[in-house]
């Protein structure tokens, strides 16, 4: 009597080890150019919502700047584009249709998480605090 063919299948990767890499434990490595989270560099942002009529998947809400903040005169408005993540489809559109290249790309991809992300920390910490 011959045995199954899953039988020996299933007998020679037991011994094996997983082909899946156990993250988040192990880091897994990515291209520099991967697209992770963008944000605005609120020193060269005009706040003219250009990204934000472009975003498709309408991910991003003109916000305005906390009281706190040194603003540059570049933005009167005082007002800034705020990515809600858990929205986004990492498109960069926004990138793509800034005006003034404010905006940071990273590679940053691990933000998920219980609570709601969103550009807001990444964004204020291009600004400096009033003393």
């Amino acid at each position: 009597m011959r045995r199954p063919k899953i039988l020996g299948l299933v007998l020679r990767n037991f011994a094996k080890r997983p082909a899946t890499i156990q993250y988040p434990r192990v880091k897994t490595p990515i291209e520099e150019d991967s697209r992770g989270v963008q944000y605005a560099d609120l020193t060269k942002c005009t706040g003219c919502t250009l990204c934000a009529l472009e975003c498709p998947a309408d991910a991003i809400t003109m916000t305005p700047i906390p009281q706190g903040y040194e603003v540059t005169a570049k933005n009167p408005r005082r007002i800034y584009p705020l990515i809600d993540y858990s929205k986004c489809v990492f498109c960069y559109r926004c990138v793509k249709v800034c005006p003034v290249n404010a905006y940071i790309v990273t590679s940053k991809y691990d933000i998920a998480g219980p609570t709601r992300i969103s550009s807001e920390e990444y964004s204020l910490s291009t600004l400096k605090k009033v003393s």
